[in-house]
């Protein structure tokens, strides 16, 4: 067979689950089957880094020293259910970054993606998320100095699984950083600039409608918006709904192909609009005479069966 040569270096990267002898050796055997000028590397899915500020998006390998954007070709050649979530993120950030990679079925998480994964759609679609860095739990303590270098402090810490607030924890300083892996082990954390809130607000989504409009006012000595830690529910007129914070939540809940989405917004202290989060299968409250979050679910069920066959 006539030997392939590029016309400039080319680099592979393998990623797998966890490395042992047969990865060691499938990696080996398409290094000696590959030209010359092509060069292979081998790591694991726990090996990334992300940085993602807007669509500003980097990717380290962390480990054999090289960023996502040093290689031509990515191979996901084992990820299990261990680091699926992960390996969809990656998929849908080297979609972003114009990397081709195998299997592009990854990029098809859906209803399985975590609250990072959704991040990272958000944030790429251009939308007002908040400047985020992840790792893999395991190196969780070598990289606490450079997120706190990154951020500063307090800084945010929020439980990829983790619902009603509880995951979402303010780290003041070095030590708060070990009390994660003890309040939740081996579960992983994105962190996150801190914003100091003036206002926070809930959208329902009802697919290209708002179906209820609502501020969380935090209980006192509490920073979180969440009704299940004890914030208050106000609900404003629908019709009275920010036109900006409108299209937020909307082309939210779009970019993540969900259309009945209960969208958290933040306003902080300069006046600047942040998306927080879009929660798939909202929480409700159903006190028709507090919310009309019921009463506005059941009618737009009631137009989408009228819409059926």
């Amino acid at each position: 067979m006539k030997e392939l040569l590029f016309s400039k270096k080319k680099a592979l990267l393998i990623l797998v689950d966890f490395i042992g002898p047969k990865k060691e050796l499938f990696a080996e055997g398409i290094r000696k089957g590959l030209p010359p000028d092509c060069q292979t590397s081998l790591a694991r899915f726990s090996d990334l880094v992300f940085k993602v500020n807007g669509k500003n998006l980097e990717i380290e390998v962390d480990g054999i020293g090289k960023n996502i954007k040093d290689f031509d070709l990515v191979y996901f050649r084992r990820a299990g259910s261990y680091f699926f979530s992960l390996a969809g993120t990656l998929a849908i950030c080297l979609d972003y970054l114009k990397i081709p990679y195998f299997d592009t079925t990854f990029s098809q998480v859906g209803p399985d993606e975590d609250k990072f994964t959704n991040l990272v759609r958000l944030s790429l679609a251009g939308l007002p998320t908040i400047q985020t860095f992840f790792c893999w739990h395991t190196k969780l303590e070598e990289k606490v100095n450079e997120i706190i270098a990154h951020f500063g402090l307090p800084l945010i810490a929020k439980q990829l699984s983790s619902h009603r607030g509880k995951g979402v924890i303010l780290i003041k300083n070095q030590n708060d950083f070990k009390k994660l892996p003890k309040a939740f082990p081996e579960r992983e954390f994105m962190f996150q600039k801190y914003i100091e809130s003036k206002e926070e607000y809930r959208i329902l989504v009802l697919k290209e409608g708002v179906g209820a409009y609502e501020e969380k006012i935090p209980q006192k000595g509490e920073w979180r918006g969440n009704v299940a830690l004890g914030a208050r529910e106000e609900f404003i007129d629908v019709k009275a709904t920010p036109e900006n914070l409108k299209e937020i939540a909307l082309a939210a809940a779009r970019t993540l192909n969900i259309q009945i989405a209960g969208v958290d917004i933040l306003v902080d202290v300069g006046g600047k609009t942040w998306l927080l989060e879009v929660n798939r299968g909202p929480g409700i409250t159903y006190d028709d005479k507090n919310s009309p979050e019921m009463a506005n679910i059941a009618s737009f069920f009631a137009e989408e069966l009228k819409k059926s066959k």
